[in-house]
């Protein structure tokens, strides 16, 4: 079953699951396109090719519960204060965030964050429609026994602010969401050069190692494709 998550912090009501925090930092929903510039420019510093902005669009716009930003609380904070143009509120710039989704788990082959990309791409990343994005069957008082799985596809924090738990709090986050909603698991890529993130997901959350990829990344790296199966 696949549920919705309209609270705040995406948590079940009736959860008694403490989510993490880190001091100075709060960790909110991304809103709407207004947010965009900043996911893009977070995401963007450390790419190893370029998504269009048809790609963050596919996932904004039908999974914005599963975008998280961290945003500094202190406004002495260097650079994370500021008026947004064609605005008068008083902005604080995230920096920090995570972006998911969720797919049907058919046991048939994963969709990546290329096939997102390409999905985006025919779609204008906003009218794509899937059958997740239907109200559940169960609403319509059938029952169902799809499984649905998670997907992290977007994981930044700026150089400024790492080391210092932001990301595994965004993605702990993230993870639990996702289970909230119905997850039995949830699955992701990553360069296997890239030592802090296989540092973070495996020996800290728990992922394991599905599949190599081969020239995977348009640099030819080769990713790593990992799940975690969840309880």
């Amino acid at each position: 079953m696949l549920t919705s998550i309209n609270e705040n912090d995406g948590v079940n009501a009736k959860s008694d699951f403490a989510l993490p925090t880190i001091e100075g930092i709060e960790f909110v929903n991304y809103v709407n396109e207004e947010q965009l510039e900043d996911v893009m420019r977070l995401v963007g510093q450390d790419l190893s090719e370029p998504y269009s902005i048809f790609t963050y669009r596919y996932f904004l716009h039908r999974w914005p519960q599963l975008c998280i930003l961290a945003v500094p609380t202190d406004d002495d904070d260097e650079g994370s204060d500021e008026t947004k143009e064609g605005t008068r509120n008083h902005y604080r710039r995230p920096i920090g965030c995570v972006v998911c989704k969720i797919d049907i788990d058919d046991g048939g082959p994963a969709d990546d964050i290329h096939a997102a990309g390409e999905t985006a791409a025919s779609t204008d990343g906003i009218n794509a429609a899937t059958e997740i994005d239907q109200p559940d069957n169960e609403q319509n008082g059938t029952q169902t026994d799809k499984k649905y799985t998670g997907y992290i596809g977007m994981l930044a924090v700026e150089q400024t602010h790492r080391r210092s738990g932001i990301g595994t709090v965004l993605v702990q986050r993230a993870i639990h969401r996702m289970q909230q909603m119905g997850c039995h698991s949830i699955r992701l890529e990553t360069e296997v050069t890239n030592k802090a993130a296989m540092t973070l997901y495996e020996d800290r959350l728990g992922f394991v190692r599905e599949e190599l990829l081969k020239k995977y990344y348009l640099n030819w790296g080769d990713a790593y494709r990992l799940r975690l199966w969840l309880v």
